[in-house]
C-alpha cells in the first residue's frame, strides 16, 4: 500500500483509545515500486539531483523541498502516512499542481524516495543549499536533519492537546474500578515515547543548574555527568475568548500553558544563540516525565527547530512558474494527461 498525503489539523484531532496511537509491531517497510522507478527517471528528479537549469523549475523545486523539510520532523513509525500542514497541502494542490503536473503525486514520490533510502540524498541537499539563497521559506536545518537519516517519532498525532485529552479521559475520569491504577497505566503507555510538539513559545535556554551533591559513602557511584543544556518552552491552548468583546470591561484570563523543559541533545541543527525569546518553535525528543494534569512535561535528547506559522497562508510558488517549468509534467503514469493527437496533424 502506498503512503497517502495526509494533512491533519492536529489541534482538533481526537482518537478514542490509546491503543490506536502506537504501532505494536515493526515500523512500515518501504520497498521500491514502479512509481519509484519512473520518478527516478523523471526530469524533475534530474533537476533535484543536478540542480534546475530553468528559473521556473528552480521555483518549483524550491517549493517541493520546502514541503519536504516541513514534513521531516513528523515522520513516524505508526503507519505509512505522513503529516503536512493543511495550508501547505493547499499550496501544493493550488500552486504546484495543474492539468499536466500532479504535484501531490510527485511530492509523495519524493517522500517515498527518502523513506526507501532512509535519508535525504546528498545531491538533493546540495540543490536545496543552492536554492535556499533565493528561497527564504526553506528550512535547511530540517533538511540537514533528514540527510543524516530518517528518525521517526512514535506517532506525529501525539501532541500536547491530545496528551492532555487522553490524561483527562484515562486518568481524571477513570471510574472507581480503574482509578487506583489509572496513573500507572497512563505512564506505562505514554512515557518513554518519541514525540514531536509544535507551536511552542521559546522562553529561554541555559545550562542545567545541578544541586550540590550529598556526601557519598565509599563505593557509591559518583554523579560526574556534566550539566546539560536545557531549553524552556511553553505551549498555550487556543483561547476561546480570543476576538470576543468584553461588555463589562473585566480582566480576561489567559489560558494556562503547559511548560516544556527540553534536555537538548549534543547535536542541534539551529544556532540556539541566535534564537530570540518568544520565537515559535518545534521540539522533538523522548517524553521523559510529566506532572499530574500535564501542566509540565520534560523531554530528553531533544532537538529544536523553528516552527513557521502557516495559518495565514503559504505563498510558496507562482502557479505560472509551475506552468512554465519544462520538468513539471507527468512522467509517473506513463503519459501526460494532455497529448497531441496522432492524426490530422499538418506537416
Amino acid at each position: 500500500m502506498r503512503p497517502v498525503l495526509l494533512a491533519l489539523t492536529l489541534g482538533l484531532l481526537s482518537l478514542p483509545a490509546s491503543a490506536q496511537l502506537f504501532n505494536p509491531g515493526a515500523p512500515p517497510l518501504f520497498k521500491e515500486e514502479e512509481l519509484d522507478r519512473r520518478f527516478a527517471k523523471s526530469k524533475l528528479n534530474q533537476a533535484l539531483v543536478k540542480g534546475p537549469s530553468e528559473p521556473s523549475c528552480a521555483i518549483v523545486i524550491g517549493g517541493l523541498l520546502t514541503l519536504l523539510g516541513e514534513t521531516a520532523p513528523y515522520i513516524h513509525k505508526r503507519d505509512e502516512n505522513f503529516y503536512l500542514d493543511p495550508m501547505l497541502a493547499q499550496a501544493l494542490n493550488t500552486q504546484m499542481s495543474n492539468a499536466r503536473f500532479p504535484g501531490g503525486s510527485y511530492f509523495v514520490a519524493m517522500m517515498r524516495r527518502v523513506l526507501i533510502d532512509r535519508k535525504l540524498s546528498q545531491d538533493w541537499l546540495d540543490t536545496a543549499v543552492v536554492l535556499s539563497q533565493h528561497y527564504p521559506h526553506m528550512d535547511l536545518s530540517k533538511l540537514r536533519f533528514l540527510s543524516e537519516g530518517v528518525k521517526p517519532v512514535d506517532n506525529f498525532m501525539l501532541n500536547l492537546p491530545l496528551l492532555r485529552e487522553r490524561y483527562e479521559v484515562e486518568v481524571v475520569r477513570a471510574n472507581t474500578t480503574a482509578a487506583s491504577t489509572a496513573e500507572a497505566v497512563f505512564r506505562d503507555t505514554y512515557i518513554d515515547r518519541e514525540v514531536v510538539f509544535g507551536g511552542l513559545e521559546f522562553i529561554d535556554a541555559g545550562l542545567e543548574k545541578k544541586k550540590k551533591p550529598k556526601k557519598k559513602k565509599r563505593g557509591e557511584p559518583v554523579d560526574d555527568e556534566p550539566p546539560a543544556l536545557l531549553a524552556h518552552l511553553v505551549w498555550y491552548p487556543a483561547d476561546p475568548n480570543a476576538g470576543g468583546v468584553q461588555f463589562f470591561g473585566g480582566p480576561v484570563e489567559k489560558p494556562k500553558g503547559v511548560r516544556v523543559t527540553a534536555r537538548l541533545a549534543d547535536k542541534q541543527y539551529i544556532n540556539l544563540d541566535q534564537v530570540p525569546k518568544g520565537t515559535r518553535m518545534l521540539v522533538r525528543g523522548r517524553l521523559w516525565e510529566y506532572k499530574k494534569g500535564i501542566t509540565d512535561v520534560e523531554l530528553r535528547d531533544a532537538i529544536l527547530f523553528m516552527d513557521r506559522d502557516w495559518s495565514q497562508g503559504a505563498p510558496l510558488v507562482d502557479p505560472n512558474a509551475t506552468a512554465a517549468c519544462p520538468a513539471a509534467y507527468n512522467e509517473l503514469s506513463g503519459t501526460a494527461p494532455t497529448q497531441p493527437g496522432g492524426f490530422g496533424q499538418r506537416r
